[in-house]
């Protein structure tokens, strides 16, 4: 018993050894800015230039955010006592209607839905 206590000492101290030396290394974040997509086309992370639901015309002049978490809730008023409408994802490209408060009013193009998010969770 004493003999394999010593040899698992022994062996974890040579892998401390051995890993001690290793370094990790990260790259640093770079903002690439997304894609101009074509008209009639909204851009998704992950998915890239999407088409529109049929029906949805996007104004020119539009002020539009992308969601920047997922899981988002889509909510019917600007409360969290309010109703969840939808879930959206990171990444997905909002129009902001207008904004009360920390809660901005958008219309989900993928969704084809109007609702409320929080204003932090949009760029």
């Amino acid at each position: 018993m004493k003999a394999m206590r010593g040899l698992c000492l022994l062996l974890g101290l040579t892998m401390l050894v051995a890993v001690s030396g290793c370094v990790v290394a990260a790259r640093p974040t770079v903002y690439v800015p997304q894609p101009a997509c074509p008209e009639g086309y909204y851009f998704a992370s992950g998915y890239g230039c999407l088409p529109l639901p049929t029906g949805v015309v996007v104004p020119a002049d539009g002020v539009f955010a992308v969601v920047n978490t997922d899981g988002l809730s889509l909510r019917s008023c600007g409360s969290t006592k309010c109703g969840i409408i939808n879930s959206l994802s990171a990444g997905e490209q909002v129009q902001v209607l207008g904004q009360e408060g920390g809660w901005t009013h958008v219309w989900a193009y993928a969704r084809g839905q109007e609702g409320w998010v929080s204003t932090r969770y949009l760029n």
